[in-house]
């Protein structure tokens, strides 16, 4: 049996599946007007909206989702609905699509993915989680009252244990106010220690306060640890209802990924989701950071110099081992280095599979921190390190564009060599450095103009960028002070 994606055109009753987070609403229609013979739809799994993606008539061109700025994002007209169906053979596929081109948009493949965890190669720890902090510059942000406090960092991985202690000592817990999980009835922060609670534990390094959303959606249908691209839609779709129903800052990290790409449709194939810019789930990557949040993926621990073992024979090295969201161009692609400044042989290199310019730049992994492992390594860790942050900056510029944001940690990223590479991206991650980049970049976009009536000095235009400290509040009162005389 063939496991696939099926993008159904837009339909009350697949709305009302949705909305109801149940396959009953849609089941008899999908029989009655969608299914064919050796096509079974996967109860199990309710449709999901995949928004922003247009619906083009089968066999017409493709047209290409804009991965570009984010500054006014338009809302889709409408959108297309993910089902899951299981084939007898790639025959019954093309029935499907030859036979009910009036309802089926395109078959993708549906492949499992898993979490990205340390490749030790025979190496201890290597500094400790003190250390990261200190060289990410964090102190000169804690001065500046920057911890994180008003932002969500959604934790999307194999579930986060509540009682195990966060940097300050305190249990994740009492950062966790909520999460998600394919599993009925999770109760989030209710897993074992694990994967997700090394991540949790990483993103508060820099962002102390910032709240836990604990997405455990890697405890699914294929195996502990592991899911499936449309399990990750679920989570996606949901965390796009999220921002539209509690607007606010919201980082989302993903330290997971695609390690093998044999049961992927080849590169070229419509079904192909590796290096596919229309496969439903880089769509659905693309909708959430329209909608405003910052997205980080782990670039992969495919590197040629010690990859994991589960790493396809031609899926290691460069230009071989980023594939399909965790290469998307509108998310932050994190590769793995030291505190000495040294690259791990197993981090993941570009080019990618959607983006040929990966990973972006690089942050700190394989250091002693959470406990849950020997070390906190993989891309796995340096994903969640820049997550934090990413969440401590969104403090200060809530409502900065999700492109801003990436260009600010890209520019203040201290290169490594010669400049930008396939390796480290555009360096290593400095958090100090990001901060006096964003500043620079707030006032190089400040209003030079008389204060409107009723505006008192050092307060905002509605488009502009928040003043977060006491220092730059002043600063903007007094510019805006010189230009009403």
């Amino acid at each position: 049996m063939l496991r696939r994606i099926v993008l159904v055109k837009p339909h009350e009753w697949l709305q009302e599946g949705w909305t109801q987070r149940s396959f009953g609403p849609a089941g008899a229609n999908l029989e009655a007007s969608v299914k064919v013979k050796g096509v079974e739809f996967n109860p199990n799994i309710f449709p999901v909206p995949v928004f922003g993606r247009p619906v083009p008539t089968m066999g017409a061109p493709p047209v290409r989702f804009s991965y570009g700025t984010m500054d006014a994002p338009t809302p889709p007209a409408q959108s297309t609905y993910a089902v899951v169906g299981h084939f007898d053979d790639q025959e019954a596929i093309e029935r499907l699509k030859r036979d009910r081109d009036n309802e089926v948009v395109g078959v993708f493949a549906d492949l499992r993915i898993e979490a990205t965890p340390a490749v030790y190669c025979h190496r201890g720890p290597v500094g400790t989680f003190g250390d990261v902090v200190r060289r990410l510059g964090i102190p000169k942000l804690r001065r500046a009252g920057l911890t994180g406090k008003g932002t969500r960092i959604a934790v999307v991985d194999t579930g986060i244990h509540g009682a195990h202690p966060a940097p300050d000592g305190k249990p994740l817990k009492k950062s966790i106010i909520g999460g998600y999980s394919p599993r009925p009835n999770y109760q989030p922060g209710s897993s074992a220690v694990g994967h997700g609670t090394m991540v949790a534990f990483d993103t508060l390094l820099s962002a102390p306060q910032a709240k836990l959303l604990d997405y455990a959606l890697l405890q699914t249908t294929a195996r502990t640890w592991e899911s499936f691209l449309s399990d990750a839609l679920v989570a996606f779709a949901s965390l796009i209802d999220l921002l539209q129903s509690k607007p606010g800052p919201l980082v989302v990290n993903n330290s997971w990924g695609l390690f093998n790409r044999d049961d992927d449709a080849p590169v070229g194939s419509p079904e192909n989701y590796s290096a596919n810019p229309d496969h439903p789930f880089s769509q659905i990557v693309g909708s959430l950071v329209a909608a405003g949040a910052d997205v980080l993926f782990a670039a992969g621990n495919c590197g040629e110099n010690c990859p994991d073992g589960r790493c396809g024979l031609n899926d290691i090295g460069p230009g071989a081992s980023i594939h399909g969201a965790n290469s998307h161009p509108s998310v932050l692609t994190v590769a793995a280095i030291t505190v000495r400044k040294q690259r791990l042989g197993y981090s993941s290199q570009g080019p990618g599979g959607l983006d040929k310019r990966k990973p972006d730049i690089a942050a700190y992994s394989h250091f002693s921190g959470s406990g849950v492992y020997k070390a906190d390594g993989g891309t796995s860790a340096a994903s969640p390190v820049a997550a934090g942050v990413v969440a401590a900056l969104r403090q200060c510029w809530p409502k900065m564009t999700p492109a801003d944001m990436k260009g600010i940690i890209q520019k203040s990223a201290k290169p490594v060599g010669t400049g930008w590479n396939y390796e480290l991206g555009y360096g290593i991650l400095n958090a100090a450095k990001a901060w006096r980049a964003a500043k620079e970049h707030v006032t190089r976009r400040a209003p030079l103009r008389k204060p409107r009536k009723k505006e008192t000095l050092g307060q905002r235009p509605a488009w502009m960028l928040e003043p977060c400290t006491p220092e730059e509040i002043a600063s903007y009162a007094a510019r805006l002070k010189r230009k009403s005389r």
